[in-house]
């Protein structure tokens, strides 16, 4: 078995045996392995297909941005670029532009300017963020002069200590220039309020209210356009002294379960008054007979009252007397003990 075979473990020969070269032979392979496969490179460059999909899915930790090596490249040269020159051209900027932004600057140097003067409030009457009567304290603490053309006031008499009276009705004593603010911070907020008014939806107060107790004079002693509509709706009056008929309720227009003391009046007039005063018979004789039997219950609570008392009494009375003879009888046992 292993002569045939030619191995001891029963392994096959390959059938062709490698043969030993020279040099020579793999140098000359290397060179056309080589010179093949730039051949097949550069047929394959010339000769683009289709690229075919990818069966692997792309993950959104591994894959990058669409452009964002196209977006770090031109930041390079950007850097680059600033580097070497260094200063970057913004270039020109739109007069229309330009002139909005000047305008939009002046509006709000005017608004900070009225601010200062105490001219211009919040919403709703709030404060602004800035103190400006304890900034210009301060800076007249410290001695400091504003040259701004906005906080140059004449002496005029602005500095003169006034008295004058706050939003709240409270007595103040200020300068005149402080007396003037407020002044114009409640006109500022009676006009707000009128707009606020005017704008919104609600209805009006009525302004002829009264409040508290107050006596209609007006009502005792009208004037003579009150009194004239006063007569003119007494002439309209109806004046008869016809009574209106008189409408009962009837128990027949209703279908409905009555009470135990229902009673049904008759329709006619004559009948129905004889039978209230039929009813009215029987309430005034049930009325006397509760008030008898009241009575002699009352009597009676009263006799047994008195009949407590005087067993009460009478019981008393035995007590004591047997409390008197035993009392007696101890001390004639204590004088013939003592005999």
């Amino acid at each position: 078995m292993a002569s045939e075979t030619g191995n001891l473990y029963g392994i096959r020969p390959p059938k062709k045996q490698p043969k030993d070269g020279s040099s020579s032979s793999s140098l000359a392979f290397t060179s056309s392995l080589s010179s093949i496969l730039s051949s097949t490179t550069s047929s394959t460059s010339r000769t683009a297909g289709r690229p075919r999909p990818s069966k692997n899915k792309s993950d959104i930790f591994t894959s990058h941005n669409k452009n964002a090596k196209k977006r770090a490249a031109k930041d390079l040269e950007d850097d680059e670029f600033r580097g070497r020159t260094g200063r970057q051209d913004i270039g020109g900027v739109d007069d229309n532009v330009l002139h909005r932004s000047k305008r939009k600057m002046e509006e709000k140097a005017k608004i900070y300017a009225r601010m200062k003067r105490g001219e211009c409030e919040g919403k709703d009457g709030e404060d602004g963020l800035i103190d400006f009567d304890r900034k210009w304290a301060e800076r007249e603490r410290e001695g400091k002069q504003d040259d701004s053309s906005d906080e140059v006031e004449s002496d005029d008499g602005q500095g003169e200590m006034v008295d004058y009276e706050d939003e709240y009705g409270r007595q103040r004593r200020g300068t005149r220039a402080e007396a003037e603010r407020m002044e114009r911070k409640k006109r500022n907020k009676i006009i707000g309020a009128e707009e606020l008014d005017r704008m919104s939806a609600r209805p009006a107060m009525p302004g002829k209210v009264i409040y508290g107790d107050t006596v209609q004079v007006m009502a005792f002693n009208p004037d003579e356009e009150s009194a004239e509509k006063m007569e003119e709706i007494a002439r309209k009056r109806d004046r008869s002294l016809t009574p209106p008929e008189a409408q009962h309720y009837e128990a027949d227009k209703e279908i409905r379960s009555k009470g135990v003391g229902f009673y049904s009046f008759s329709k006619d007039e004559a009948t129905r008054m004889k039978e209230m005063e039929a009813l009215e018979k029987e309430r005034e004789q049930t009325e006397k007979l509760r008030k008898e039997r009241e009575e002699k219950k009352e009597k009676r609570k009263q006799e047994i009252e008195e009949r407590r008392k005087l067993l009460g009494e009478k019981r008393a009375k035995k007590q004591a007397d047997s409390f008197l003879e035993g009392l007696m009888a101890d001390m004639e046992s204590s004088k013939k003990d003592g005999e």
